[in-house]
Formats: structure tokens, sequence, C-alpha cells
């Protein structure tokens, strides 16, 4: 791997500690002054939570790949005047780096590597067996009164597509299914359950269903990979779970004669069926979240009703002030340079004296040795490319590699040829 990719993962990594913190505290808070606009807009902001949360410690990066491309497009339309004028308006990647050693580059990228590779097949694992439950299912027989049921149930939400499967390997309700909408039930459900509670749990699965949650919580999964080492992540993924489970129930109730009836059939279901699938999987089970008093509460609580636009105006309201958040906190992101094998002081410009010459030296990695050997180096710009920063080996200059900290040294050495050019009495 690439010391610039080292870099990258690392800058990410440190700036996750501090940003995921920041938004979930902000998402939180947030969720303190909308409370009564009900589950559905909280389910919102911590999905728009664990997105920004994934995507602002990227923030360096994403500042490269767009500077980048605007220095395409300028490149390729100026005259070959203009072309010098250029290569000193490239958009820095941040206002500050954070010089570390190279050993910490190694320590935490490896470890972050290293927590993918775990979390990734983990997650491809499960997905598999999710598929695998689904497919050793069996086609669901029952009596026509039931069969009703579930037809009028698919009517009112709109998932005619649904198909209705039992297994021996659930202990309860679940909703599965990537291409097509699923619902496992237990292979006795029917006969075990009245029809009210019968009723009250596909209700709840068919809201999932017209939600399409179950692909959705797959995408939340896959995002949430890039930060999983942080615990705000597992707290925020657990909210988005919670908040699902209630705007589900709210939709669930309506199929019922009122809220309180849900809410006893949601009591009864509970003390009959235990409260996970007896194997790993994805499926969204009736239970998962573990907050049914909560549920309980929330269905007895009256909101109050708004209007689609009031809906609306909350939801761009609340996303909106999240985004600055984001962009506040984005704009302090930091990344990471590694420290040169012999950094020289620069002196400070006291008593009138100047500042030294910025330090050019850069550590060389070599990959050809396992690990790779850091050596002396001296950073320059690429002669055939003079937005390319790179770090030459001092013992065979014909050796080069790209690296952000030579960005950080060549930008600072230039600033300080201007600054003393300028600075420069005129003498006679």
């Amino acid at each position: 791997m690439s010391n610039n990719a080292l870099l990258w993962l690392t800058s990410y990594v440190v700036n996750a500690l501090w940003q995921v913190a920041v938004l979930a505290a902000a998402g939180w808070g947030l969720l303190r002054l909308v409370k009564q606009a009900g589950p559905e807009l909280q389910h919102k902001v911590w999905v728009a939570t664990l997105m920004l949360a994934t995507l602002v410690p990227a923030t360096p990066v994403i500042q490269y790949y767009f500077a980048h491309q605007v220095s395409r497009v300028q490149v390729s339309a100026a005259s070959p005047a203009a072309l010098a004028r250029l290569s000193a308006r490239h958009i820095p990647l941040s206002g500050s780096e954070l010089i570390v050693q190279p050993i910490a580059l190694y320590l935490v990228s490896g470890l972050y590597i290293a927590t993918l590779l775990f979390c990734f097949p983990r997650l491809c694992w499960v997905l598999h067996c999710t598929a695998a439950l689904v497919r050793h299912a069996d086609a669901a027989s029952m009596e026509p009164d039931y069969a009703e049921l579930w037809q009028t149930s698919k009517e009112r939400l709109s998932v005619q597509s649904a198909a209705l499967l039992r297994s021996r390997e659930v202990s309860g309700p679940v909703t599965a299914g990537l291409w097509r909408p699923v619902l496992l039930l237990p292979a006795t459900f029917a006969e075990d359950y009245s029809r009210t509670e019968f009723l009250a749990a596909i209700a709840h699965e068919c809201a999932h269903m017209k939600r399409d949650d179950f692909r959705k919580n797959v995408f939340y999964e896959m995002v949430g990979l890039f930060t999983v080492f942080h615990p705000l992540t597992w707290f925020i993924k657990s909210q988005i779970a919670q908040t699902r489970e209630m705007v589900c129930d709210r939709m669930a109730a309506e199929q019922l004669p009122d809220r309180r009836a849900y809410a006893l059939s949601l009591l009864q279901l509970a003390s009959k069926m235990q409260a996970a699938t007896s194997v790993v999987s994805h499926a969204l089970g009736m239970f998962d979240a573990r907050i049914l008093e909560r549920r309980i509460m929330n269905l007895t609580i009256s909101m109050p009703r708004m209007s689609r636009i009031q809906r609306y105006l909350w939801t761009v309201s609340v996303i909106l002030f999240l985004s600055i958040c984001a962009g506040g906190i984005g704009l302090m992101t930091r990344t990471v340079a590694a420290q040169t094998a012999s950094p020289s002081a620069q002196a400070s410009p006291i008593a009138g004296k100047k500042q030294a010459a910025p330090d050019l030296d850069c550590t060389y990695y070599d990959v050809k040795t396992v690990p790779p050997t850091p050596r002396a180096g001296t950073c320059e710009y690429d002669p055939k490319d003079n937005k390319q920063y790179l770090c030459y080996l001092n013992s065979d200059a014909a050796q080069s590699e790209s690296q952000i900290a030579c960005e950080w040294k060549l930008r600072k050495a230039e600033e300080w040829k201007r600054r003393n050019a300028s600075e420069s009495p005129v003498r006679r």
C-alpha cells in the first residue's frame, strides 16, 4: 500500500474519533427540540447523522479529489502563458496538518484495515445466512380467515408482491428479502396466536416492507462499516433501529380498531414469543430493538397532527441544521503528515531575525522490504507534472514516490520565498 493511502486512512480515523462524537451529540440535542414531531422525523435525523458521520471525516479526500478535477479542467483550457500561474492556485488539503511518527501511520491504518477485514466478511456472512433462511423456508398454508387478513394487510400497505413463508428457524415474524419482500412466520404461528395478534404481527411486518426497511438496513450497515470502530456509531445505528420500529408501529396501528388494541397485541405477542430469531441474520423481527416499553408509550401518547407541508419544513430544517454543523466541523478537519527522518528546526522571527528556510526533508518508504524501510529523501516537484509532489530518495534520485507531506512542505517553501521576497529591503 502506498504511503499516501496510509496517510488518508490515518487522517480518516483521527478525524472520525472526534467528529462522529460531535455529530452524534448534535443529533441527540436536535431531537430534544423536535421530540414532539414524532418518530418519523427522529428516524430521519439519525439516518442523516450516520451519513454525515461517515462522510465528514473524509473531507481531505473529497477536497483533494475536487481540487485535482478543477486543476485538470483549468489546465486543459488554459493558454501556455497561464500554465505557470495555475501551479500556485491549488486548493489546499487542509488548514493544518498533524505530524505523526511513521510507526503511528502503520499502527493506526493497520488496525483500521484489520477492523474492516473482520467486519466486512462478517456482514457478508450474515447476509448469506439471511438468504439461506429465506431459501430454506416453505410456503405457508393457513385458514381462510387468516389468509384474508394477510391479503388485506398487503393491499392496505401496497405490498402486493410480498410472499408469505414459514420457517422452523424463526421464533417470531421477520421480514427479509433483497429482491422481493418476504415475511417469515414460525411453522405454527397461525395456530398459536389469535386473529388480532396475527393481524398486529403481519401489519407491523408489512409496514417494514412498505418502507423497504430490509434493504435500507443493509445499506446502513455498509455505511456504518467505515466508522464501525467508534462506539457512537453503534449508538447511532441502535437509534435508527428503535425509531424505525416506532414508525412501523404507528403504521400498523392504523390496521386495528385503535392504538390501544395494537399496543395490547404487542404485549401479548411479546409474552408468547422469544425476542430474537434462533439464527444470525439481518431479518427484521418485531422485538429485535428490545424497546417494548418505549414503543408502548409512543403508541399511547397522542402526537400533534401535522400537515404534509409542516412535515416537509421540519425535515428540511433539521437536515439543514445538521448539514451546517457538518460543514463547520469539516472545516476543522486535520490531515496527517509523517514526521521526516531528519527534521530541521525552524527559527522564530525574533529580534528582527528572518525565519529559516522550510525543511524539505522527507521519508522515502522502500516498499521492496517488509515492513517498508524508511530512508532519507527530499521533497521536489515532478518535472513532468508540477502538480505532483514527490519524495526523491537521496541515495538514488531516480526513485521517488508521491507524498502528501511533500505537498505541505513545498507549499510552505513557496510561501516562505514569497514572504522573504516581499520583506527584503532594497539595498543601494
